[in-house]
């Protein structure tokens, strides 16, 4: 038994005398940042080429990188590496960019070693995966409000632009336009669905909203959220915001009028007391009253500024200078954060003729009076 064994390991030995050295390249893979790695970034390859066996001359190392992956440095492409001794090793480290346009999946990158040993040409390959993911990112844009000046009890539409500036598809998005704890309220759905967005694709959404009654002159900002998955399932959330700013609208109208005298005829000078009111939600700045009427005297009262609920007096003066049913308006101008406003009643004013009126009083005096004659005269004839 011992003579056996003695006789193989010397079988081994000689044949390991007499066999050539296995003269095979090694290719290791460092360092490979990040991963995965998005659409449109860098990607960062350190490979080590190590030689274990004996020594080895006219190295040359390529990398083969998958089309959407690029070298950066073109020279990088095929390095003449020369002599390797053996236990020897030579490290390379590429830069590599991902084409912005690549679809998330496992890339190749494929590196391939040759080299010259016993004056044979020898040759390795090694692959390298890498994995590519794109990440969507939703964006709001392009905001708009109209009409673009509101009210409390207006009614507006809330339109704005959802895109996608990320790298990956973005699925089952829910776009909310958040209302409560807001003087808003949603006319329609506040919540819609976009089934998919592809990187730099954009969808149009749109949201009716009433403003409350009573609410306050003020702007506020309505949340607008977006809850949506990435390629992997994750769940992605994020917020963006719509300004809107709550205008005051005066609502001016005559609210009481009085004319002295009650009862005007031709000729009399007359005073108009009117009371315009404020009924509305905002601010009547550089209010005044003009009376258009075909009389002369004072038309124009100014009344400056008139709050919300709160009202102020306009006096006219003004000769009757003829008789009858006179239609006449009253113009009230002023300013909101509307703009410039005009409100305009029509009014009427009854003017006693003198001429006519005194007539029939002479009339009716004198009738009761030819009656009385008629009836003494007729009672004198009798028997």
């Amino acid at each position: 038994m011992k003579q056996l064994l003695l006789t193989t390991v010397a079988v081994f030995a000689f044949i390991l005398i007499i066999a050539p050295a296995n003269a095979e390249l090694e290719i290791v893979l460092n360092q490979l940042t990040p991963q995965p790695v998005e659409p449109g970034k860098d990607l960062t390859l350190s490979v080590r080429i190590e030689n274990e066996n004996s020594d080895i001359d006219n190295v040359r190392f390529e990398i083969l990188p998958d089309s959407p992956i690029k070298l950066k440095n073109e020279n990088d492409r095929i390095i003449d590496e020369g002599r390797i001794i053996k236990y020897g090793a030579v490290a390379e480290t590429y830069l590599l960019h991902i084409d912005p346009l690549a679809s998330s999946g496992a890339y190749d990158i494929e590196f391939r070693a040759r080299w010259l040993s016993d004056e044979q040409k020898r040759e390795t390959n090694k692959t390298f995966k890498v994995m590519v993911r794109g990440m969507p990112q939703l964006m709001i844009s392009n905001i708009t409000i109209n009409p673009e000046r509101i009210s409390p009890k207006d009614k507006f539409d809330l339109t704005f632009s959802v895109s996608n500036a990320g790298t990956g598809i973005a699925r089952e998005i829910q776009v909310s336009a958040v209302t409560s704890n807001l003087p808003f309220v949603s006319v329609d759905a506040d919540t819609k669905v976009i089934k998919r967005l592809n990187p730099g694709e954009s969808v149009q959404m749109s949201y009716a909203i009433q403003v409350k009654d009573k609410t306050e002159i003020s702007s506020y900002s309505i949340p607008i959220e977006m809850d949506y998955k990435d390629e992997n399932g994750k769940n992605i959330s994020s917020k963006s915001f719509a300004g809107v700013r709550v205008l005051g609208k005066a609502e001016l109208a005559i609210s009481d009028i009085k004319i002295e005298p009650q009862n005007p005829q031709e000729g009399d000078l007359v005073t108009v007391n009117m009371r315009i009111e404020n009924s509305g939600t905002g601010e009547a700045k550089s209010a005044k009253v003009n009376l258009d009427a075909p009389f002369k005297g004072i038309r124009t009262a100014f009344l400056g500024k008139i709050k919300p609920d709160d009202d102020a007096p306009g006096v006219f003066t003004f000769y009757a200078e003829k008789g009858g049913d006179i239609p006449y308006s009253a113009n009230i101008e002023f300013e909101d954060d509307l703009g410039a406003r005009t409100v305009t009643e029509s009014l009427n004013l009854y003017v006693r003729n003198p001429d006519k009126n005194g007539m029939a009083a002479q009339v009716l005096v004198t009738l009761p009076i030819i009656a009385g004659g008629v009836y003494y005269l007729h009672r004198r004839k009798k028997p």
